[in-house]
């Protein structure tokens, strides 16, 4: 029989509780994970004064997760090198990479985060110019394909004007209360300087906007 400060007694103990540290970190990573795609399923709306306050949400239950799987991965109490760093690294490197792709932070900076996405905006485009994007008469539009809906606020495009039979297509990057709004606005060819929009009740100029290329524009009312 085994006396308790036996060497081998004391290595089941610490084995025990290893193993139950461990249980707890990916429970607790899962948790995570569970809010990450709770938040992107939710597809949580800009409005009003949450303009600012759900992207920083959503960032941080992204981070939260990231953090918690990166940890999981590097272990606990050992030295992290060789292949294991290089597993860590590339863990990381991943996880960021989707965190980049799949929140929302155009409301921070709408230039970069359509450069980064440009081949979903040129997704919609093509959708507007096929006819399939931007034939709804509903005031806030139709729902996106699944896959583009995280480029709209709300999940839709709404047509907010048109020049010449030509539908100017816009992706709300958040939404006012009670009215008004600011985002991404597409039309297939150069606009005139006195052509309006409508952004859910404020006015602008699609000119007065932020120029991206290929047909995009970043508004805000009074442009």
């Amino acid at each position: 029989m085994e006396r308790p400060g036996h060497p081998g007694v004391l290595e089941r103990r610490v084995g025990h509780r290893t193993g139950a540290r461990l249980l707890l970190g990916w429970a607790t990573a899962l948790l995570a994970w569970g809010a990450v795609v709770w938040v992107e399923v939710r597809n949580l709306p800009n409005v009003s004064v949450l303009m600012s306050v759900v992207p920083a949400f959503e960032l941080a239950v992204w981070l939260t997760a990231i953090l918690l799987t990166v940890r999981l991965v590097a272990g606990s109490g050992r030295p992290v090198r060789g292949t294991r760093l290089a597993a860590v690294a590339a863990v990381a490197v991943l996880l960021a990479a989707l965190c980049v792709r799949f929140t929302n932070w155009a409301v921070y900076e709408p230039t970069t985060y359509y450069a980064l996405h440009r081949h979903s905006f040129d997704a919609v485009a093509a959708g507007v110019r096929a006819g399939s994007i931007g034939t709804s008469d509903d005031y806030y539009g139709e729902p996106l394909p699944w896959h583009l809906r995280d480029l709209s606020t709300d999940g839709r495009a709404a047509v907010i004007a048109e020049q010449d039979g030509e539908p100017v297509v816009f992706l709300p990057q958040w939404l006012g209360f009670p009215d008004d709004a600011g985002g991404y606005a597409y039309l297939a060819g150069d606009p005139r300087p006195d052509l309006e929009l409508n952004l859910y009740g404020a006015r602008a100029h699609l000119t007065g906007g932020i120029r991206l290329g290929n047909g995009w524009w970043y508004v805000l009312p009074g442009d």
